[in-house]
């Protein structure tokens, strides 16, 4: 993940900074706060991420096994020590969030163990030069390879993590969850923006402390999972469309609101699936269109906040009218019925 350093809000984070009961002289707290604020907008957006690829999992065509972990390392920040502190890891790579009902969870592992090995390689023997990292920043290279090397193991059998915590080591078997894929990162920003690649979903730090629940974050989520799910940049490339400033125009443009629009309809089902409040889309909405008129999400690839109310209003009726099997809804537009 990339981390530009500022100031977040004063939230505070209930886990201990580390194993030390004060920070050292040399370590500045303003730095430590704004490390702890960042990984509580972590924890959020994996808990919720994991949620609902977990929930929608019967209604994905394409799986990819999960844990549920989300790993860092210290090699992605300018003051590594600092950042070792406040994460409380031991060495340069360590676990920054649990989700809950997850393997991981289920295994035991915490925020702030260090990963020492993989099925008994070493991280520090874990190839970072292959070509499918080639695009990957130099510093977070180790940890792509880490978690790509994690996501293969387990596709094949349980995965055994050795991890340090409190001084000692040990050996910890971590099973897979077959879940839709998609990864979630918060991205450090000052502008609100979320964005999907059709792998990655992605919040900025600021529109993540812009949410009021985490029904509401769910919301944006859910429609950036949507994204990655209908497979639309994949689906816009096919057809050349421009999603740069001049996709804001003519054909691309209507392609791009097409996309948009569908993206808006299936995140309340999935919402809905994972346990999360769907009307929460339209409570954002309305107070981030009302406070923010025509600014984020406003161009002409997307419908005004007034329309796009309206039309989750009618999808969640939609919703009302379908038959929940094993408590789930089946979302029309992944099963193939729209």
């Amino acid at each position: 993940m990339t981390r530009i350093w500022f100031t977040l809000l004063a939230l505070t984070l209930a886990a201990p900074l580390s194993a030390q009961e004060e920070p050292d002289a040399g370590f500045k707290a303003e730095m430590i706060l704004a490390l702890k604020n960042l990984q509580l907008l972590d924890h959020r957006l994996n808990a919720i991420g994991y949620r609902l690829v977990d929930a929608n999992a019967p209604y994905c065509d394409q799986k990819a096994a999960r844990t549920g972990l989300l790993l860092n390392d210290v090699a992605q920040y300018v003051d590594q020590e600092t950042a070792r502190f406040a994460l409380g890891f031991s060495g340069p790579i360590g676990i920054t969030a649990v989700a809950p009902d997850s393997p991981a969870e289920s295994a035991k592992l915490s925020p702030g163990d260090t990963l020492l090995a993989i099925n008994t390689m070493a991280v520090e023997e874990i190839a970072v030069d292959g070509p499918d990292l080639a695009n990957e920043p130099p510093p977070y290279r180790r940890v792509a390879a880490i978690n790509q090397m994690i996501e293969q193991a387990l596709a094949q059998r349980n995965v055994e993590l050795t991890i340090s915590r409190g001084g000692m080591n040990q050996t910890i078997p971590v099973a897979a969850a077959m879940t839709c894929p998609s990864q979630f990162q918060i991205r450090v920003s000052a502008d609100r923006s979320a964005s999907a690649d059709g792998k990655l979903v992605s919040v900025s730090s600021r529109l993540a402390e812009y949410f009021l629940t985490d029904d509401e974050f769910a919301a944006v989520v859910a429609h950036e999972l949507a994204h990655n799910l209908l497979k639309h940049r994949d689906e816009l490339d096919a057809k050349n469309v421009n999603r740069g400033f001049f996709g804001q125009f003519g054909e691309s443009a209507g392609q791009i609101k097409a996309a948009e629009i569908e993206a808006d309809r299936l995140s309340v089902w999935l919402m809905t699936n994972a346990g999360y409040d769907p009307q929460a889309a339209i409570r954002f909405w309305t107070r981030y269109g009302m406070e923010h008129g025509k600014g984020i999400f406003s161009a002409s690839t997307h419908y005004r906040w007034k329309k796009r109310v309206q039309l989750f209003e009618e999808e969640i009726a939609q919703m009302g009218a379908a038959v929940p099997v094993d408590g789930k809804l089946a979302p029309p537009l992944l099963t193939g019925q729209d």
